[in-house]
């Protein structure tokens, strides 16, 4: 029995680690969560606690500090990954009874949960006094009714998730991968009532004349999982390697490679030169604000303020020399010809501007700015900078400064 007869350290560590890394991970990475994505995060490190105390190697070295010894880590693990069952449980009620309904009977279910921990440790005080691993070893009635109680709020989890599938209630999917969570919740739901699921039908076997020796290889197999909880380890490892996709979507913003912060970096040769030309339009928040804020916020404050520093120095712009519209009828295709003068005429207006200081040197040369979409401008500003600067329009404007 636990902790002495158990798997290789190699096997299970990994798992362990696993866990724990996620885990930790995923609230420092997710730090603005939903009520949903708060309960799944206890979820995680409650369970991450249960597996550390769960492998011998480090249960060992705990039991010598902590009053009752193995014993008393033999119930912490279990109640541990009880009470991750009950914050299982509230998610599946905030799913149904929505944020304000839920909150009752989540207390309830979480108070039922310290009872369950308390009975443990009632139940476990022979092995204790015996100098016993744990109850496991103790075995008898009380282990019997550990067993039931241990079971019974993953059994009551596992119908429950699927009952709500069956009535097609707090689980319907929009996207693949909302479905890929479901369905791995529900198998994670069944695996765990096969064990209870075994017993009884073992029990009824017995009941009926048959099969006593197959009771109680079922029952010492089942209590022997439960016991040394290296299935549901692995189990719990399968459903994490499902929820890690969200933290590895945080590590990816983290590292600003996700798709918003790959369009705000190909966006910044643009926003640089539009805004050095109009500076009054750029939103400046503090730096931890700014690192911390959504990708997706940051690609939206440099889309205005491309937006309204385009406007502010399309005000500015002047006609262009003859010399580049002939150099633009001979070397740009016609259906980009209108679009990249435009774009030209704003790039010329913004080194005005940004050469001195965003501020204008005269009044504004037309009432109303005649900017392309960002799209346009996005796609031909790099080409219309080229093209200026392989004119000779510094000598026959004196417009544009040196090249940066």
């Amino acid at each position: 029995m636990w902790p002495y007869d158990h798997l290789p350290t190699w096997a299970t560590m990994p798992a362990t680690v696993f866990i724990v890394a996620v885990a930790i991970l995923r609230p420092v990475l997710t730090p603005r969560t939903t009520i949903f994505g708060s309960l799944i995060n206890t979820v995680m490190g409650i369970d991450a606690a249960a597996a550390i105390l769960r492998e011998p190697v480090i249960a060992r070295q705990v039991a010598r500090v902590v009053p009752g010894g193995l014993p008393t880590v033999f119930d912490a693990w279990h109640w541990l990954t009880v009470s991750a069952w009950a914050c299982g449980l509230g998610m599946v009620m905030f799913r149904e009874y929505g944020r304000v309904h839920f909150r009752i009977r989540f207390k309830i279910v979480i108070v039922l949960s310290v009872i369950v921990g308390i009975a443990f440790l009632a139940l476990s005080n022979p092995a204790r006094v015996h100098g016993m691993a744990s109850i496991a070893d103790y075995g008898g009635w009380r282990y019997g009714v550990y067993i039931g109680l241990y079971s019974t709020l993953p059994l009551v989890v596992s119908c429950y998730l699927c009952a709500l599938k069956y009535r097609a209630i707090a689980w319907r999917t929009t996207t693949r991968w909302e479905w890929i969570m479901v369905v791995a919740t529900i198998c994670f739901g069944i695996a765990n009532f096969l064990p209870v699921g075994s017993i009884a039908v073992a029990a009824a076997l017995d009941a009926a004349g048959v099969g006593h020796e197959l009771t109680q290889r079922t029952f010492d197999l089942v209590s022997h999982g439960l016991a040394s909880g290296e299935p549901g380890l692995f189990l719990f490892a399968a459903l994490v390697a499902v929820l890690a996709r969200s933290t590895a979507h945080a590590v990816v913003q983290l590292l600003r490679l996700d798709r918003d912060s790959r369009t705000a970096r190909r966006l910044y040769p643009l926003w640089r030169d539009l805004t050095a030309a109009a500076p009054q339009v750029v939103f400046r928040p503090k730096w931890a604000d700014d690192w911390n804020a959504p990708a997706q916020e940051r690609l939206h404050r440099r889309r205005i303020e491309i937006h309204d520093a385009a406007q502010i120095v399309g005000r500015y712009v002047l006609p262009l020399p003859d010399a580049f519209d002939e150099l633009v009828e001979t070397t740009v295709a016609d259906i980009d010809q209108e679009h990249l003068l435009l774009v030209a005429e704003l790039v010329m207006a913004a080194e005005r501007l940004s050469g001195n200081g965003g501020e204008p040197a005269d009044e504004p040369t037309v009432c109303r700015a005649d900017v392309p979409d960002q799209q346009t401008l996005l796609r031909l500003w790099q080409p219309a900078i080229r093209l200026l600067r392989s004119t000779d329009l510094e000598r026959v404007s004196g417009s544009l400064g040196e090249p940066r």
